[in-house]
């Protein structure tokens, strides 16, 4: 094999494998004596000793993590204004392989904690890895999920050479929605994109695709966040809070997100019947057409009311709006038993509908579809109010099982809708 370069201490064994402006080569360290893997950035025209420093500070940051779940850094340095890294080999492979071989719920969860405390420990010396996909979530051959290639990361509230020189501007399909508009970015573009690479961990597709990078950077700010396929729908909640378009309705921050996986029962806990953590915000509604994040500019006009929020991001549920929903649960379970309940709620004098609206008639299946389209419509104004009564009429008046209005409820109002739903599938 030519080598490209000779790099003191290090003797290069062969390529295995290449992407961009980097080849990744098999070595041999002399002192101490191990198999490595190095990393080598080729020169480009226009290249200066300013932005070889640059790369060469930017892995002596790489090398200032000590954790299990960040590849292990042992070193950098510039050689013929070649830039290199050498770090520990890993030989299971990459997250890549593995969702195209198919990955379950149980370890997808586990990649997804593994890389929560990686990221955690970065974050916690003021490190962005601003890079995270599944080509840089590699396996130890115990099977261990180690996060790679720091390349473009750079310290919080800092800028470096190499971000400036376009080299590396990291991968649309995991761009976050302000990275993707040009906005200050912090640690929960990191979430923002980890929570991509979950959606795909568990569909096997990208969270949002497109003709070009300008396409699936407009999805990223402007689309509705897709819907979990049914076997996954427990985990909803908790990819809305990871890719919510709005920073602040995001977790805020790895280790946020690493206690809410350790929780007794993680997978129960996740349930949005169980789960007050994972509560969904009206702005990261996301069930199938039923919302669009608002663009990053505002229209004119009024701004939707929001809910108030703790510092935490959760929703603040007044007692009185508890009072309301136990009222509203007594109502509508009064009305599946036969009770009248005519002074609270709309009146229902063909029964409540339970089975796809079988039982319907044709003006109202022509009702049942007119709602729903108007709640859709209301959702892409933000008018997320009038989007959750069409939707609660829809359960109430006409179908108690309609799917596609219990998916936009559950997104809109997590625990009014488990209410008609428990009440519902208990006939």
């Amino acid at each position: 094999m030519q080598a490209p370069i000779e790099i003191p201490n290090f003797e290069l064994i062969e390529e295995l494998g290449r992407g961009g402006m980097a080849r990744v080569y098999l070595a041999n360290q002399l002192q101490p004596k191990r198999k490595v893997a190095i990393k080598i950035v080729a020169p480009t025209t226009g290249q200066d000793d300013a932005f070889m420093e640059s790369l060469k500070l930017e892995g002596d940051m790489a090398a200032q993590c000590s954790h299990a779940n960040i590849v292990t850094v042992y070193a950098c340095g510039v050689v013929d204004h070649h830039y290199y890294l050498a770090m520990e080999l890993l030989s299971g492979g990459d997250l890549t392989e593995r969702i195209k071989r198919g990955i379950d719920a149980s370890e997808a969860l586990q990649i997804l904690e593994d890389m929560a405390g990686a990221l955690d420990h970065a974050h916690s010396i003021n490190l962005l890895h601003r890079d995270i996909k599944p080509e840089n979530i590699m396996f130890h051959e115990s099977g261990k999920a180690v996060l790679v290639d720091f390349g473009i990361a750079k310290e919080q509230d800092t800028e470096s050479n190499f971000t400036k020189a376009g080299a590396v501007v990291g991968t649309p399909h995991y761009m976050s929605p302000e990275r993707a508009t040009g906005k200050p970015i912090d640690f929960r573009s990191d979430l923002y994109a980890l929570g991509v690479v979950f959606y795909e961990m568990l569909t096997g597709n990208k969270l949002f695709e497109g003709a070009d990078t300008f396409a699936i950077s407009y999805a990223h700010v402007y689309e509705p966040i897709p819907m979990l396929p049914e076997p996954y729908v427990k985990y909803q909640p908790l990819l809305n809070r990871l890719v919510a378009k709005d920073p602040d309705s995001r977790f805020q921050s790895a280790g946020e997100l690493l206690a809410a996986l350790k929780k007794p029962a993680s997978v129960a806990a996740l349930d949005p019947a169980n789960s007050a953590t994972l509560a969904v915000a009206p702005s990261e509604l996301a069930s199938g057409e039923m919302a669009s994040a608002p663009p990053a500019s505002s229209a004119p006009g009024p701004a939707p009311a929001e809910p108030a929020v703790q510092k935490s991001g959760l929703p603040v549920v007044p007692i009185a709006a508890v009072a309301i929903l136990v009222v509203v649960a007594a109502v509508f379970g009064a009305r599946m038993m036969g009770g009248s309940g005519s002074d609270a709620g709309p009146s229902n004098p063909s029964g409540i509908r339970v089975g796809m609206g079988q039982n319907l008639d044709v003006a109202e299946r022509e009702r049942m579809q007119e709602l729903l389209a108007a709640a859709a419509s209301m959702s892409r104004i933000n008018n997320y109010e009038q989007a959750e009564e069409n939707l609660f009429k829809v359960l109430s008046e006409f179908d108690c099982k309609n799917e596609e209005a219990r998916r936009g409820l559950l997104a809109l109002n997590p625990s009014r809708a488990e209410e008609i739903i428990q009440i519902c599938d208990g006939l």
